[in-house]
């Protein structure tokens, strides 16, 4: 379940998007993957952008029982690393585009031509298409669902159940997470309200080390989704408590234009900090170290936490804080389809389309100009 330390809600409008009703048919897409690989397997993303960012964000949170990597990089020096930890004997390669079209892509999985590929991507059009079929690799289609949107498709639960993840729960948790409308409302009203104010940029700090790999899932929701038209703010993730010991400066301290955004979840583990006695009489700002002692580790994150948040609260620097229940599946899933609604309605309040992004079109041209000059 996720909590906003909101007093009141806003209603949400009642545009929607068909996308958000899209359903994996799981049963079938198991059955397909089950031919090819019938136990878990290594796995090792290769795409760029929404093809791989909701697959970081689940395969980092939820520990699947194989080892993983996202190849997003041509970065010859990275795809060797990946190729020396990841034998071909046990690894499924599955590259995805919605397009078939993306030229790093394509050059980052001739790497690893020599895998077993499965490529999820349109199977009528697209150069990656006809590359599958020449080299007699998998196709699995990936559904006319854009790839920031794409969390709940093949395109994140082909590698997903490869790795084995229960899909099954994180597509039960992210129905749940496109019923939170009115509170995603509110939080994309929020930050709209506080855009017209001069506050242009939005600082998440993160205090679950497990959700540290929402960070590009988030930023790209919020930035292709919303920044069009000479609109939208500048999103920018960090992980807390490290953050306090370098972005704090900027929050705090820099131009009053940041809202701050903590992301918290719940921890199930109790274990408690344990210091010897003989450091007990050790002073730490007037204070001893046994007072530490026995003070649960969780306590000890929250406390870092509500420091920059009171911080922030003496200075009137807008902030609002997010909490999930827990680490699992649901909760993952419920979170990850939240930021699609955030993403969304931020477009509406805007008057943008959420669903385009012609601003990164144009890069891709010049770049192919300059190769092959």
């Amino acid at each position: 379940m996720i909590k906003i330390d909101f007093n009141d809600l806003e209603v949400a409008p009642r545009d929607w998007s068909d996308i958000f009703e899209y359903k994996e048919d799981l049963a079938s897409l198991e059955s397909k993957i089950k031919k090819i690989a019938p136990e878990p397997v290594n796995v090792i993303s290769v795409g760029n952008g929404g093809s791989i960012t909701s697959f970081d964000a689940f395969s980092y949170a939820l520990n699947p029982k194989t080892q993983v990597a996202s190849v997003w990089t041509m970065d010859p020096q990275y795809l060797l690393k990946t190729k020396e930890k990841f034998s071909k004997e046990n690894t499924v390669v599955v590259a995805v585009s919605k397009s078939g079209t993306t030229l790093g892509q394509i050059e980052a999985l001739m790497y690893f031509k020599d895998y077993k590929v499965i490529c999820v991507t349109n199977p009528e059009k697209g150069s990656l298409q006809e590359i599958a079929r020449k080299m007699n690799w998998e196709i699995i289609e990936h559904p006319p669902v854009g790839g920031r949107f794409s969390g709940g498709t093949s395109s994140t639960f082909v590698p997903a159940m490869l790795s084995g993840i229960d899909c099954k729960k994180i597509q039960d948790g992210m129905a749940q997470g496109y019923q939170n409308k009115n509170l995603a409302y509110t939080l994309s009203k929020y930050y709209f309200d506080l855009e017209q104010q001069g506050y242009n940029e939005v600082y998440v700090t993160c205090y679950s080390e497990a959700l540290s790999s929402f960070e590009n899932l988030i930023v790209q929701l919020m930035h292709e989704s919303v920044c069009k038209n000479s609109k939208g703010q500048t999103f920018y993730f960090s992980m807390g408590p490290e953050a306090q010991h370098h972005t704090n400066q900027r929050f705090i301290g820099g131009k009053r234009n940041v809202i701050g955004t903590f992301i918290l979840s719940e921890s199930a583990n109790n274990e408690k900090i344990e210091i010897p006695k003989d450091l007990w009489s050790i002073d730490y700002k007037g204070k001893r170290l046994e007072d530490l002692n026995q003070i649960p580790y969780k306590k000890a994150l929250e406390a870092e936490y509500l420091g920059t948040k009171g911080d922030a609260d003496e200075k009137s620097i807008p902030n609002v804080t997010i909490k999930i229940d827990k680490i699992c599946e649901q909760s993952v899933g419920e979170l990850v389809s939240f930021w699609h609604l955030v993403a969304f309605y931020s477009s509406l309040l805007r008057d943008v389309n959420p669903f385009d992004q012609p601003a990164v079109e144009r890069s891709k041209d010049i770049t192919l100009d300059i190769l092959l000059k």
